[in-house]
């Protein structure tokens, strides 16, 4: 084995496909879903780079409060605000789990099956415990736990390879993060990290790469739009599934 060829081997392949700015900045602010917290959290654990913008966008933001004047605060004005919120009841689990979502997630460990650490707090284990679903030839799902939004849905997708999904539009957003294997379109490759987001003005049909299947997470705000031959089927499927 050459220089080049050890050094290949060690090296990870770092995602190319990243968060938009607007998204991270929506992100360090709290003012994501659940859901799409947890792709960007999970993207965060695989991506350097992704990881370096959020710290400088915290960064950013904790010395614009800095520089912001103090205001005084009226008399009583604790008293004031605990009055008007009232008794407060200790948070559900599931807002627990979408505040553990927006902490700053640490590079991914090498255990957990190669699952993020923030998704693997939804899973009762690795993926080989995950309850797949048959969603179609070569196309399995599983239905994760969290609160949709709009009529959308969060879900582990798994893609034999060679096989590809069928062909669909978007009636809002969808955001795909790879966590094994990849896949194709016509935006280019995706592999593990790497994230593609998809709006009214996309239509395509993702296509697993060869040599093992494609996982991945993928989450939306509306139901897809399927074209093809059993498009309406499909369609009424996804409806009855969201």
């Amino acid at each position: 084995m050459t220089v080049t060829e050890m050094h290949s081997a060690a090296a990870p392949i770092l995602p190319e496909h990243h968060i938009p700015a607007e998204l991270l900045l929506d992100y360090a602010s709290g003012s994501l879903g659940e859901a799409w917290s947890l792709v960007v959290a999970c993207h965060l654990t695989l991506c350097p780079h992704c990881r370096a913008e959020l710290a400088a966008i915290e960064a950013l933001g904790g010395r614009l409060l800095e520089e912001m004047p103090p205001q005084p605060m009226q008399p009583a004005g604790f008293a004031a605000i605990a009055a008007r919120l009232g008794p407060q009841e200790p948070a559900p689990d599931m807002q627990e789990k979408t505040r553990q979502q927006k902490v700053r997630p640490q590079p991914e460990p090498a255990a957990g099956g190669g699952l993020p650490a923030p998704l693997r707090a939804y899973l009762s284990g690795g993926v080989d415990r995950i309850p797949w679903r048959w969603s179609g030839a070569g196309l399995h799902a599983f239905a994760l736990p969290v609160q949709k939004a709009r009529g959308g849905m969060a879900s582990l997708l798994r893609i034999a390879p060679g096989t590809g999904m069928p062909r669909h539009s978007h009636a809002g957003e969808e955001m795909t993060l790879v966590l094994s294997g990849g896949f194709t379109d016509d935006a280019g490759a995706f592999r593990r990290g790497d994230v593609e987001i998809a709006d009214g003005s996309t239509e395509h049909r993702p296509v697993a790469m060869a040599g093992e299947p494609c996982i991945c997470l993928a989450v939306t705000d509306a139901p897809l739009r399927f074209s093809g031959s059993f498009g309406w089927i499909l369609n009424q499927w996804s409806k009855l599934s969201s």
